[in-house]
């Protein structure tokens, strides 16, 4: 049976994800509202009901298990008696190291405890997992044998998807993937960058239900079910005072049905400045003296999902647009900004259509959202020629390689030069969690990848994990930074011919991405296994 909510309030208390100061007050909000109290207080906290749990785990001393975790030991799973199966919410697992775990829906369930070790003639230890991913994780099993019967009851779609949106916004979600599976749903949020299990299962014969929900609210055809379509959205959640979200929409068949993706847009990134992104501060000053000259070119370059159109929105809300003129062209608009003239991309009009007419609407700022093809580089760099700041995202490993792939695009070289300001390239890696983070002495091999050797002590961190966190160890993101500014000997030497390497050599001691997330480290704001990656790339 699920646990009393007021032992989860205490645990939440004990671990400080609540105050106690506070619970009167939501309290009342819920019987106003007619809200369940733990509705309430995960809103006003703005996290999961299974940090409640997480933190009752943490207070007795037990593993929590996310849905992730939630794999069952199927010979054990075959031992239980029928009646265990289908009346408690129990499951056995192995944790990494191959341990017996039972996911328990209460810590104080001894007596499941004690019936799933007669009957498989093996110790267990328990563990704690949200109610809603254990019966999630059950009925998967379910789905494959005889483990747990197939829910009965048939799903609400309007609701389930609302409970879906709940999860998006409590965990600050970045995307919802809809992926139909043989026999069910899997139902997946992105979060600070990694993909997380919903919990819940949906059975394959509620997903035309909710696929037919989630194309209406997007205006899409819920008679074409054979290719791909594209949407967009605004969804509010039911019953909860809170801004609704933009979200973008696309669909495809595949084999087991037609699978959905949802993109929130600007959930978290809508009032980000450009303090908060996580700049050095030297390259920050650079940054804002660029977007404040009156001409020009500034790219920001990155694989997808680095931040870049982020950034490039702090940029402009940096911007009077009250004493300018700024157009943007975008492939999706992503934020409305107040007082910025934004066009979408369609069929009708490209980015280069856009851009030459944008030429003829008097503006000062011009943001393109990507420079994809030869026309809309060379309409932009033209564009920068004549009196116009343009800024504009490329696709690039490094800051100085956004030069190698104008040129590859078809860019002349004399354009390059002459209006080129700078190019920042970026990456998003995850923050430690500031609740739960452990400062450790690093290891001789960890001192000599952070250039440290012969240092006596240099203490990094590593994730902990807690109530905070659901257990991960990280939080949010940041960003990691380096800039290659332009300047007359460098553009000398780009109209001149110059190589890459020889550009690389000109630039001088600009901060790299593996400099700026070495400080980090050592700040403790990122682990070091965690932007290893980008020391891989900047060898």
């Amino acid at each position: 049976m699920p646990v009393n909510e007021t032992i989860l309030i205490e645990a939440a208390i004990k671990t400080g994800l609540l105050r106690e100061a506070d619970i009167k007050t939501l309290r009342l909000q819920a019987k106003r509202e007619r809200l369940p109290l733990l509705e309430v207080i995960t809103r006003a906290g703005r996290f999961p009901e299974a940090a409640l749990y997480q933190s009752l785990a943490d207070a007795r001393g037990i593993p929590f298990l996310l849905p992730e975790q939630l794999t069952a030991d199927a010979e054990a799973l075959a031992l239980l008696p029928q009646g265990s199966r289908q009346h408690r919410l129990l499951l056995p697992v192995r944790d990494a190291d191959g341990g017996r775990l039972l996911a328990l829906a209460d810590p104080d369930d001894h007596l499941s405890l004690e019936r799933v070790e007669r009957a498989t003639g093996e110790r267990y230890r328990p563990a704690l997992a949200e109610p809603a991913a254990l019966r999630g994780a059950l009925e998967r099993c379910g789905q494959g044998g005889a483990a747990w019967p197939a829910a009965a009851e048939k799903n609400d779609p309007v609701q389930f998807l609302d409970d879906v949106m709940k999860e998006v916004y409590l965990r600050r979600a970045s995307d919802v993937h809809f992926e139909p599976q043989e026999g069910r749903m899997r139902i997946r949020l992105r979060v600070d960058g990694r993909m997380q299990e919903f919990g819940r299962m949906l059975p394959a014969s509620d997903e035309d239900a909710l696929l037919n929900r989630i194309k209406v609210l997007a205006g899409l055809d819920i008679a074409e079910q054979r290719m791909a379509q594209d949407g967009a959205m605004k969804y509010a959640i039911m019953n909860w005072d809170i801004p609704e979200v933009d979200i973008r929409v696309a669909t495809i068949p595949t084999r087991w049905g037609e699978r959905a993706t949802m993109r929130i847009l600007g959930q978290d990134t809508g009032r980000l400045t450009l303090e908060q992104l996580g700049m050095p501060k030297t390259m920050l000053g650079a940054f804002r003296r660029a977007i404040a000259r009156p001409h020009g070119v500034i790219l920001v370059t990155g694989p997808t999902g680095s931040g870049k159109s982020t950034t490039l929105y702090s940029a402009i809300r940096e911007l009077d647009v009250n004493a300018i003129n700024v157009l943007t062209v975008e492939d999706p608009v992503e934020l409305p900004i107040a007082g910025v003239s934004q066009v979408q991309v369609s069929v009708k009009v490209g980015f280069a259509e856009a851009l030459r007419s944008f030429l003829r609407h008097d503006p000062d700022v011009i943001l393109v959202g990507e420079m994809r093809d030869r026309e809309t580089v060379d309409i932009g760099l033209r564009a920068a020629m004549t009196g116009h700041l343009v800024m504009s995202t490329l696709h690039t490993n490094d800051a100085v390689g956004a030069v190698t792939r104008l040129l590859d695009i078809g860019a002349e070289r004399f354009l390059i030069a002459s209006t080129l300001t700078g190019v920042l390239a970026q990456r998003l890696v995850r923050r430690l969690c500031v609740n739960c983070c452990r400062k450790r002495p690093a290891l001789p091999e960890e001192l000599r990848i952070l250039n440290l050797e012969g240092e006596n002590v240099v203490e990094i961190y590593e994730p902990g994990g807690c109530s905070f966190c659901l257990g991960s160890g990280f939080r949010g993101r940041i960003g990691l930074f380096e800039a290659f500014w332009i300047d007359q000997d460098l553009s000398l030497a780009i109209s001149e011919g110059a190589s890459e390497v020889r550009i690389r050599e000109m630039a001088g001691n600009y901060t790299t991405l593996w400099q700026d997330a070495r400080e980090k480290v050592l700040r403790g704001e990122v682990s070091l296994a965690e932007v290893l990656h980008v020391r891989a790339e900047a060898n």
